[in-house]
C-alpha cells in the first residue's frame, strides 16, 4: 500500500471532481480539516471512518481509492 498514491487519489477526488477546498470537502463528509493535509501528502492512513464518509458522501470506489483498480466512482445498480 502506497500512501503517497492514496493521497494523490484522495487529491484527485476533491480537486477535479468534486473542485472542493480542503475544508469543504471535509465539511461534507461530517469531518474536522486537520488531518486532510496530511492524507493528501501521503503522510498519514485514511481511517475506516474517513474512507466509510468518502464512499458515502463522493461515491468512490475504496478498490480505487486504495489500489488504483478500477472505476473512481461506482456504478450505481438499480435492479430491472
Amino acid at each position: 500500500m502506497n500512501l503517497q498514491q492514496i493521497g494523490e487519489r484522495i487529491r484527485y477526488v476533491r480537486t477535479e471532481i468534486t473542485g472542493l477546498s480542503q475544508r469543504e470537502f471535509v465539511q461534507r463528509m461530517g469531518l474536522g480539516q486537520s488531518n486532510i493535509s496530511a492524507l493528501e501528502k501521503g503522510q498519514s492512513l485514511p481511517s475506516c471512518f474517513f474512507l466509510y464518509s468518502l464512499h458515502i458522501t463522493y461515491n468512490v470506489n475504496l478498490n480505487w481509492l486504495m489500489t488504483g483498480g478500477g472505476e473512481v466512482n461506482l456504478k450505481v445498480y438499480s435492479s430491472p
